[in-house]
């Protein structure tokens, strides 16, 4: 789901195709808005993830475990991701790439 909202916040950047045409002077300030949406709620719906699974038995016991295991999944999916772009739809790499860079910066990996 991370993922999704990643990509729900910065396709519609990328499409330029029915009433959806971003302007290149507007990307940026675009882009910095969609990063804003996709953190937001992602960190909503991991907190109500959490608060719902609290104590299970298939979590990790310990928060920075969960986390480690979190982001070392949502990086094997952007990994996965980076693949299919390349071979499906080229200028969408971007997407990937980015929530590569991202793990990769706020992580222990």
């Amino acid at each position: 789901m991370l993922r999704s909202f990643h990509y729900a916040a910065h396709a519609p950047l990328l499409a330029s195709t029915g009433s959806v045409n971003v302007d290149d002077s507007n990307r940026e300030k675009l882009n910095g808005w969609a990063e804003v949406w996709a953190k937001w709620v992602s960190d909503r719906y991991l907190d109500e993830y959490l608060k719902t699974t609290r104590g299970a038995e298939f979590l990790p016991p310990s928060r920075e475990e969960i986390m480690a295991l979190l982001q070392l999944h949502v990086l094997e999916k952007a990994v996965y991701e980076l693949g299919y772009e390349l071979n499906n739809r080229p200028d969408w790499v971007a997407i990937p790439l980015e929530g590569i860079s991202k793990t990769l910066e706020s992580s222990n990996l």
